[in-house]
């Protein structure tokens, strides 16, 4: 029951962000679900992470997309996400998961010249998501198997991703951090 609720609250606020074109907030609500499905393995889950991750995109590259009546496209896709948190609150599970593909549909249909790009930003939101719910303990195998993607996508990502982070987390020794310093102060 807490898990219906949370997913209520997300649907509730991403229909939101997604009005107030918050990019921002929709990658934060997306990530917020990652924890529900890495706990519960449940593909809604996942499927809601995804979905919301692709909304983020989609906002963030509005221009660059040039999805013919843009409000149309927002209103449409939050009229799906309203019966989706309706079907939930009735318990319509059916429902809920045919809402859900939907809101797919409608994003990989929404721009006939830009499909394949936004085809590849649910793929690439995929594997994203899987990263994230790989850093949560599941094991490879299973999380590429939950979203669809193959072994060798996601450990490429998770990967090219660590490494990313090692970068990040070294550290400079003092003779070289002085050496920076005197060379600031010049």
């Amino acid at each position: 029951m807490e898990e219906m609720n949370h997913v209520i609250d997300v649907l509730t606020r991403a229909r939101k962000s997604l009005e107030q074109e918050n990019a921002a907030e929709l990658k934060s609500l997306s990530d917020q679900t990652i924890h529900a499905a890495s706990v519960y393995q449940h593909t809604d889950y996942i499927l809601i992470a995804v979905i919301i991750y692709a909304l983020s995109k989609v906002v963030e590259r509005k221009n660059t997309l040039n999805i013919s009546n843009w409000n149309h496209f927002i209103k449409n896709i939050n009229s799906l996400i309203s019966i989706a948190i309706s079907s939930l609150q009735q318990k319509k599970q059916n429902q809920f998961f045919k809402s859900l593909n939907k809101i797919k549909q409608n994003l990989e249909s929404a721009s006939g010249s830009m499909r394949e790009i936004i085809q590849e930003v649910l793929r690439k939101a995929s594997i994203n998501k899987a990263s994230k719910i790989y850093e949560h303990g599941l094991s490879l195998a299973k999380t590429s198997k939950l979203l669809g993607i193959t072994q060798w996508e996601l450990s490429e990502y998770v990967g090219g991703k660590d490494n990313m982070q090692v970068n990040l987390n070294k550290t400079i020794d003092a003779k070289a951090r002085a050496q920076m310093a005197m060379e600031f102060f010049r």
